[in-house]
């Protein structure tokens, strides 16, 4: 339905304006909705990829659960920051999620690739973890850590 200029001054068209803004709401709301499920799923991932490297990740990340009755917000978990407006994550504080002991001291490397689905990461701190490297650099050209 268009409302031209003049109709738009009058109260009859109000129900105009609020029904497409409704409408344009509602589809940012499911295109945040679905990116959001892409970032909880990725993280998720990293917490499996530390599992697989030995870490106690159940331990260092008790708030990174997937619950099947309903979605666990990613933007409550810790270590993880969002953008207030967009939902999207923008930061993640990973420091020292391997607890390193000093007889199980040995390097391991990072997939680069578990880090692609925050399009909107700004911030990524990996530090005391004893990463030696990384061993997929795809995706992450224009990446600056």
């Amino acid at each position: 339905m268009q409302c031209s200029r003049e109709a738009l001054r009058k109260p009859l068209c109000l129900p105009c304006l609020v029904g497409n803004y409704s409408v344009s709401s509602s589809i940012t709301i499911a295109v945040t909705t679905s990116n959001q499920k892409w970032e909880r799923r990725g993280l998720l991932e990293f917490k499996d990829f530390l599992k697989s490297n030995g870490a106690d990740a159940d331990h260092l990340l008790p708030t990174w659960v997937k619950k099947p009755d309903h979605h666990s917000e990613c933007c409550d978990w810790e270590r993880v920051t969002c953008d207030r407006t967009t939902g999207h994550v923008t930061e993640l504080f990973l420091q020292n999620v391997k607890d390193v002991s000093y007889e199980d001291f040995r390097s391991w490397f990072i997939n680069a690739s578990l880090f692609l689905p925050f399009k909107e990461l700004q911030s990524l701190t990996l530090s005391y973890n004893s990463f030696g490297g990384w061993t997929d650099n795809e995706g992450m050209q224009t990446a600056t850590m």
